[in-house]
């Protein structure tokens, strides 16, 4: 009988224990804020990689106050539009969680021109068709066919009463001209292509759609990439370069995010 007690008391102070060690609350959640794109929404770049402009955002409580936020970053290094668009989208119309996502921030395409493809107009409709299926989800002057849900066959519910900022990509100051040329058309060339097709991306009442420019913003601004640091440039030629920001590269992003945010509010 002693020995069924003893049991008994240690299990129930087994499970008991983390309630009495941890006061932590979880308080109702008001908002929902997901981050998606490419290494550099995942944080590349920054030390720790928890230190990115995601995480920053999040950990300052610019879209609203931690405790009442719940937050995802579903961003992944090398992911290029199409991952955006085929699997990132789906993840997060998909996933339904209690509450859906109220705040979206996206920083994608560079990985699609720095892996071989040239064609900067369909990189950034990529973009804006994700922008468009998040919002819609259905089919429309951008999207031919909606997300499905992967049990039911039906198309998952598109977000309502979101903000959704976009951003283009900050200036890189490579060395060699002939390469920062190169550069500088194609960040420039993304910046006006993903303006362009944002245009035809329609937004439903209680929700919003901004572009957070990154480019214009960070011309003669130094410090603000990997290429500028020790390290930045490795020994494979001109086109061996790391293009992710670095921490004071992160806040800055983080900054110009915050400033879109306000603006709107």
């Amino acid at each position: 009988m002693l020995h069924t007690r003893t049991i008994t008391a240690l299990a129930f102070a087994l499970v008991a224990t983390p309630g009495v060690v941890s006061a932590q609350i979880n308080f109702e959640k008001t908002g929902y804020y997901v981050g998606m794109g490419d290494s550099v929404a995942a944080g590349e770049g920054a030390l720790p990689v928890t230190g990115g402009y995601v995480y920053d955002l999040y950990k300052h409580g610019v879209f609203g106050p931690t405790k009442e936020m719940d937050f995802a970053n579903a961003a992944l290094r090398g992911a290029r539009s199409w991952e955006l668009r085929n699997q990132q989208v789906a993840q997060v119309l998909c996933a339904e969680p209690a509450q859906r996502p109220t705040v979206v921030t996206i920083t994608a395409g560079a990985n699609d021109f720095l892996r071989g493809d040239a064609d900067i107009v369909s990189i950034a409709r990529r973009v804006a068709e994700a922008v468009d299926l998040l919002l819609h989800n259905s089919v429309t002057a951008l999207v031919s066919a909606p997300v499905v849900d992967p049990v039911s066959a039906l198309p998952c519910r598109a977000l309502s009463r979101v903000t959704i900022l976009v951003s283009n990509y900050y200036s890189i100051p490579h060395p060699d001209p002939t390469v920062s040329a190169i550069l500088d058309a194609a960040l420039g060339g993304f910046d006006q292509a993903l303006r362009f097709w944002l245009q035809f991306v329609a937004v439903p009442a209680g929700s919003r759609l901004e572009v957070v420019d990154l480019y214009a913003a960070s011309f003669g601004v130094q410090g603000l990439v990997t290429i500028e640091r020790r390290g930045g440039i490795g020994d494979g030629g001109p086109f061996d370069f790391d293009v992710h920001p670095t921490n004071l590269g992160h806040t800055f992003i983080a900054h110009q995010f915050g400033e879109v945010w306000r603006s709107v509010q």
